[in-house]
C-alpha cells in the first residue's frame, strides 16, 4: 500500500513567536503536515526554490519585503502561481481584505488567530488545490485521447496495409528467396508496432470518470 505524501505548508512571518504558534497548531493532530518556516519575504522566495510547498501562510507586515510584494512575486511566477496563499495579519479593514484577494490570495485570517479556524481553512484549501490538480490532469488526459484518435486514424490503416502487403509477399516467396529472411525480420518488427498501436487504440475507450479522484499513469511503450 502506497503511503500518502504529507502536505507541505510554508509559514512566513518575521516574528518567531507567531511562526512557532502556527507550527504547533498545524502539527498538533494526525494530518501529518510537513511545516516549513521562513522569517522574511526574501526567505520565503528562497524556500520556494528549495522545496515548493502545497500552501503558504503569509504575514503582511514584514520589514524587508512585505507580504503583498511576496504574494505579487509568487503569482507572477509560472511555476508557483497555483500555490494557495492565506494571509494571516492584524489588518482587518475591508480595503486590506480587498487588497489581499486582488493579489490572488486564496484566503485571509485576522489575528489573533483561532487554532480551529486555521486548520479548517488550511485543510479546505488543500482539498480545493487537489481537486483543481485532478481537474487539470483529466483535461490533459482528454487532450491525449484526442491526439491518440488522430494518430491512430492517420497511422493505423497505412500500417495494417503494409503488414498485409508483406504477408502476401512472404506467402509468395520461397525458401530459396534470398530476401526471405529480410522479409521475415521486417514483418516481425511491424508486428511489434501493430501491438503498440493496438494499445494506443485502446486508450480511446477510456472515460474521464475512471480517473476522477484517482488519476492513473498510463505507460506507453
Amino acid at each position: 500500500m502506497t503511503n500518502k505524501t504529507p502536505s507541505k505548508i510554508l509559514i512566513v512571518d518575521d516574528q518567531k513567536t507567531n511562526r512557532n504558534l502556527l507550527h504547533a497548531i498545524l502539527t498538533n493532530g494526525d494530518e501529518g503536515f510537513t511545516v516549513l518556516q521562513a522569517d522574511s519575504g526574501r526567505g520565503a522566495l528562497e524556500a520556494l526554490e528549495a522545496s515548493a510547498p502545497d500552501i503558504i501562510l503569509l504575514d503582511v507586515m514584514m520589514p524587508d519585503m512585505g507580504g503583498y510584494e511576496v504574494c505579487r512575486k509568487i503569482k507572477a511566477h509560472e511555476k508557483y502561481r497555483d500555490i494557495p496563499i492565506i494571509f494571516i495579519t492584524a489588518k482587518n479593514k475591508t480595503e486590506d481584505m480587498i487588497q489581499c484577494f486582488s493579489l490572488g490570495a486564496a484566503d485571509y485570517i485576522v489575528k489573533p488567530i483561532n487554532s480551529h479556524e486555521v486548520k479548517a481553512r488550511v485543510k479546505a484549501h488543500l482539498r480545493i488545490k487537489k481537486a483543481e490538480e485532478e481537474r487539470r490532469q483529466i483535461t490533459n488526459l482528454e487532450a491525449v485521447k484526442n491526439m491518440v484518435v488522430t494518430y491512430n486514424h492517420n497511422m493505423n490503416q497505412p500500417l495494417m496495409a503494409a503488414v498485409t502487403y508483406l504477408e502476401v509477399l512472404l506467402a509468395q516467396s520461397t525458401q530459396e528467396d534470398k530476401h526471405h529472411a529480410s522479409l521475415l525480420k521486417i514483418k516481425n518488427e511491424l508486428g511489434k508496432i501493430s501491438v503498440i498501436l493496438q494499445k494506443i487504440q485502446a486508450l480511446q475507450e477510456l472515460k474521464s470518470v475512471d480517473y476522477a479522484g484517482n488519476i492513473k499513469m498510463i505507460e506507453l511503450e
